[in-house]
């Protein structure tokens, strides 16, 4: 953790002599020593001689050159007031003065969030300090060393305790941390006091109270009443003056303190913006009620806006056919007596099918129960179905390329300036669109038509962003009126167009199937196989995934959930081990040949074995022996 030193002195400045005065000063007027050996202007030179802790300087004869010093550390040398950084010649006419900086016995540190202090020891000693002698020269570099037969002092608890500044005292010290660490050093940072942190509130919330029952849902074979979709089996519908959910207060949390004994506020919790439509009605106690039947759509939870209506609800009729395959919906898609092969739904509620389906694309931004078996097909709900949904997967695609499209327009129109070539910048745009993004114009064009043909569906007013996207397929039309903010404007407007589909985005978006072969299926919630199991698929849940019916198998098919994954049997199909990951744990009452993974820790089941638990930790102990 960072930290900051108490006592910001990195060193002490200290002299050897028994005065103890702050420096020691050295006069420099001393008799001169003659230097042999010397011939020309050199024996001319001032002469540096240091000896018994003082400098002793001659000055040049004429001719000569004065003496050049410096200081070794922890030395630090004077002249005439002033710090010597660098050798520097001197006479008899300057003051020189000599002083020790040497690091401190210790040093106190704060952690940044001042809930823990640390005392490092470095030294319990304090011993004088002496220049070590040097012969006459013309150039000296004084150094000092220890002198280990003048102990000054030995560090003691109560030296530490007067050294705190009163502004910075720490009360309830560990004071058997500091005896400890000077009776027997690790020069280590000791931990001596410690604060408390303060305690987090609780941020507002939503508490939604209504549940799908899905009891007796997959043991029916009863075809749903087409006209009372609100009665089917897994539909949470709710009648007038039923409560749907609860608005819980946020609660505050408890203050703590720092290690100096000062108050840590505790964060100040946030209270949700719920929105909820006209038919429904926030009571005193935060009980949220409905004032008309229908099922409530809840979006938003776990942000700071969260938001409740009533989706509309579309009853596909028998056999429909969607044109291209290919149907979306601002709401909730019932089919009661099940839908086309190959058919693409989108739906930005929730999908319920009450029959089989076969190579179909789903996906939405709710719920996805289908009573059938599933064959061939790809399920996207919550979270996946929101990426997978064409208004939100055409805006994202066209974000990257259009950025794409920015940074090789600014980079083009900067090759041409270092030419000192002048030319507009929506011709540069002109220019790629017709080379090298010439891609561009035919996404523009299916977004355009994706808005048109379900501009219904659009949760957000979207006459800016036709506007812009005519602009960039006719940019001819429009070179001085295209510029990098421009282009910038229109990515901020997909991005927001974006944005408000995750909005849409239901919590706990659960998947529940009868069975499925040959699938890939993605549940922005949890996971539910109610039958005979899955064969050759691939799973993935943000949630836990279950197959709840007592003979159901999971036969080569991967499986990976962030939750717990609970299982009935799992084992290979022709050849294809199962390959199960989870974020919890797994538990089978039978399964072999199967690959397990829980966080870093994965193993191989080869063997048959029945009622079998596995969490991170017995996977661990399994992979050391």
């Amino acid at each position: 953790m960072p930290q900051r030193t108490l006592d910001h002195s990195r060193h002490v400045f200290s002299k050897t002599m028994p005065a103890f005065s702050t420096t020691f000063p050295m006069e420099s007027s001393t008799p001169s020593y003659p230097v042999s050996g010397m011939g020309g202007n050199e024996d001319k030179d001032g002469i540096i001689i240091v000896q018994n802790d003082q400098i002793f300087i001659t000055p040049p004869l004429r001719g000569g050159k004065a003496a050049l010093i410096s200081a070794v550390h922890p030395v630090v040398l004077k002249m005439n007031g002033g710090k010597v950084t660098e050798p520097i010649r001197v006479t008899s006419a300057n003051h020189l003065s000599w002083e020790i900086s040497e690091k401190p016995q210790y040093q106190i540190t704060i952690s940044e969030d001042k809930l823990r202090a640390y005392f490092t020891l470095y030294r319990v000693e304090k011993y004088a300090w002496k220049l070590v002698n040097c012969p006459a020269s013309a150039e000296v570099s004084v150094r000092a060393e220890p002198d280990y037969d003048l102990l000054l002092s030995k560090l003691t608890v109560d030296q530490i305790l007067a050294g705190f500044p009163k502004s910075s005292f720490i009360p309830n010290l560990n004071i058997p941390a500091l005896y400890a660490e000077l009776n027997n050093p690790t020069y280590l940072p000791v931990c001596i006091a410690v604060g408390k942190a303060p305690v987090p509130g609780t941020n507002g919330r939503l508490e939604p109270l209504l549940q799908p029952d899905m009891t007796g849902e997959f043991s029916s074979s009863k075809a749903p009443d087409p006209l009372n979709y609100l009665g089917y089996p897994g539909i949470a519908s709710v009648q007038p003056g039923e409560v749907l959910a609860r608005k819980l207060p946020p609660r505050e949390g408890l203050p703590g303190f720092d290690v100096y004994g000062g108050i840590l506020p505790s964060p100040q919790p946030e209270d949700i913006c719920l929105i909820h439509a006209a038919d429904t009605s926030l009571l005193p106690g935060g009980e949220i009620i409905a004032l008309r039947e229908g099922r409530p759509r809840i979006t938003g939870i776990g942000t700071p806006v969260v938001s409740i209506d009533f989706p509309s609800a579309y009853i596909m009729p028998q056999g429909m056919d969607t044109g291209d395959g290919a149907f979306m919906f601002a709401g909730d898609v019932v089919a009661p007596e099940g839908i086309r092969d190959q058919s693409i739904i989108e739906a930005l509620g929730n999908v319920y099918i009450y029959g089989d389906v076969q190579g179909a694309v789903i996906a939405a931004t709710g719920s996805i129960v289908i009573r059938g078996t599933v064959t061939d097909c790809q399920l996207y709900s919550g979270c996946y179905g929101v990426r997978q949904g064409r208004l939100h997967l055409h805006p994202a695609h066209l974000i990257e390329e259009i950025t794409a499209l920015r940074k090789a327009a600014r980079l083009l129109e900067q090759n041409l300036q270092s030419r000192q070539q002048t030319v507009k910048y929506g011709l540069v745009v002109m220019l790629l669109l017709e080379s090298k993004c010439s891609h561009i114009p035919g996404l523009l064009t299916g977004f355009q038509k994706l808005l048109l043909d379900n501009e219904s569906a659009c949760p957000m007013d979207i006459e800016q962003i036709k506007h812009m996207l005519e602009v960039f397929l006719h940019p001819g039309q429009f070179t001085d009126f295209i510029t990098d903010s421009v282009i910038g404007t229109l990515l901020k407007l997909l991005e927001a167009f974006c944005e408000r589909i995750e909005g849409l985005q239901e919590e706990n978006a659960r998947i529940d199937v009868s069975e499925a072969e040959g699938c890939m299926i993605q549940a922005g919630g949890d996971l539910y196989i109610h039958k005979e199991g899955v064969r050759n698929c691939t799973l993935q849940a943000s949630g836990n995934v279950q197959f709840l019916m007592e003979q159901s198998v999971c036969s080569g098919s991967i499986v990976e959930a962030g939750g717990a994954i609970t299982l009935q049997s799992a084992c290979a199909e022709a050849g294809q081990q199962s390959v199960l990951t989870a974020g919890s744990t797994i538990s089978a009452r039978r399964i072999s040949v199967t690959r397990l993974s829980i966080g870093e820790y994965t193993t191989e089941i080869d063997d048959l074995l029945e009622d079998a638990v596995f969490t991170a930790q017995n996977l661990r102990t399994a992979n050391q022996r």
